[in-house]
């Protein structure tokens, strides 16, 4: 018999946590075993999964680090760096609002919130714990954009570091690989040949990302039994209950992600690349189902890298800049996800908003979703500038946790699929350069 391979072992973690799961839930429900019984099962694996996720964010700040120092000096040059970033940027926010456009689109055709009782929701969201920022957070669309502006500069990079400030990070990284190069390439003209202080720091970081990507490789042998914690906490946790006063409204945002999933992307890929959408989908099967477990794009990042440099045959040189950039800026999920929310909830409070007001909430979701942390449930927190940027309550956020969770692993896998898409096209574009004359 032939020996499974990983996703194979990941999809049938996911089974078992779903087959435990699940009818723990239904038993509960209905008085068969101890409720408190199940909460502490539940509880029991999300801590088994969330030890797997801790070993995975344990390499994202080496492993970005390293990868992005040695991405740039292994360009050659600021004109081609310059190139993949300008193309990169491009595409990413491109595919966000296409993202947020299919949302919209799905939203106004199905109307989830036309009709649905504010009251039934309102008890329904008794029991969730609001995020914090969700309630006292906000602020306009020129604020939002100011400060992502601002937030890329570190003070203090190390700091940022600690406390997993992707953006600022990645800022810091790009610049510091781009003047390691500056310096190796000027050399010593006094000693023309010799090793300086550039080459030094560049097979430094070379041979940090070489060992970060060799202990990646040993961390994702134990992604089935982290996979299998999660889902079992998602299924004890929830079951179907909590989808039976947002149950259209989950249908509207699975079916708006699935169409970019399944059609939008795949599409793109197979136009830029002529690359089979099905197979690349194979290749990155470890990582989409990861995603999906551990709700968490930046967790995800180490397996991501793996697949697509491993699996799908991509140069290390673009996927090393691409897709920590995309981990932390790209969120076609997250940004659709926010609109398909925010005008849900205008139609529960029975507000119809205008083309002009769904075009600032399309607006306002970009820029939101490039800010939102590669976390779970970072995109709730951040459609809290969503809401506010239409006079919305910021409070109604609480209106749609019940099922939050469950959209945000549809979500992230929308997520880690664009970067990994992204990441094929861009080195796709990548042409050497032309020999001087």
């Amino acid at each position: 018999m032939a020996k499974l391979k990983l996703h194979h072992w990941i999809l049938i973690a996911m089974g078992l946590g779903a087959a435990v799961g699940l009818p723990l839930n239904w038993a509960a429900e209905r008085g068969h075993i101890d409720a408190g019984f199940v909460r502490d099962v539940a509880a029991v694996a999300n801590e088994v999964g969330g030890l797997f996720l801790r070993l995975l964010q344990m390499l994202v700040v080496p492993l970005i680090v390293s990868s992005l120092i040695t991405g740039v000096t292994g360009m050659g040059n600021l004109k081609e760096l310059g190139r993949l970033g300008r193309r990169t940027l491009s595409f990413y926010l491109l595919t966000s609002f296409v993202a947020i456009l299919t949302g919209l689109f799905f939203v106004n055709l199905f109307q989830p919130g036309v009709g649905v009782d504010l009251g039934l929701l309102e008890a329904g969201a008794a029991g969730e714990k609001l995020p914090e920022v969700a309630v006292s957070g906000g602020g306009d669309v020129l604020s939002v954009l100011w400060e992502q502006i601002r937030s890329m500069i570190p003070k203090n990079p190390i700091q940022a570091a600690a406390s997993g400030d992707m953006l600022p990070l990645i800022f810091f990284s790009v610049l510091l690989g781009v003047f390691i190069s500056a310096v190796e390439h000027a050399g010593d003209p006094d000693a023309p040949g010799k090793r300086n202080a550039g080459t030094v720091m560049r097979e430094f970081f070379a041979s940090l990302f070489e060992i970060m990507m060799r202990m990646t490789l040993w961390v994702i042998t134990l992604a089935p039994f982290g996979v299998f914690g999660f889902m079992l906490f998602a299924a004890a946790g929830r079951g179907f209950s909590a989808f039976e006063a947002l149950g259209m409204y989950a249908l509207t945002v699975a079916s708006a992600l699935g169409f970019h999933a399944f059609i939008t992307l795949p599409l793109i890929l197979w136009f830029f690349t002529r690359r089979s959408p099905k197979k690349f989908a194979q290749a990155m099967a470890p990582a989409l189902l990861t995603a999906f477990s551990t709700a968490s794009s930046n967790g995800t990042l180490p397996l991501t890298m793996q697949c697509v440099e491993k699996r799908a045959g991509v140069s290390q040189k673009t996927s090393s800049f691409v897709l920590p950039l995309g981990a932390t800026i790209n969120m076609d999920g997250t940004a659709l996800y926010e609109a398909v929310a925010v005008l849900f909830i205008a139609q529960v409070y029975g507000l119809d908003l205008s083309l002009g007001q769904q075009a600032i909430v399309a607006f306002t979701a970009l820029l939101a979703s490039v800010g939102a942390a590669g976390i779970p449930h970072a995109g709730t927190v951040m459609m809290v500038v969503v809401l506010s940027a239409v006079g919305l309550p910021t409070t109604a956020v609480g209106l749609i946790l019940a099922v939050d969770r469950i959209l945000d692993m549809c979500r992230t896998t929308v997520n880690v699929w664009s970067d990994s898409v992204a990441t094929v096209i861009m080195d796709a574009a990548q042409t050497p350069e032309p020999p001087a004359a």
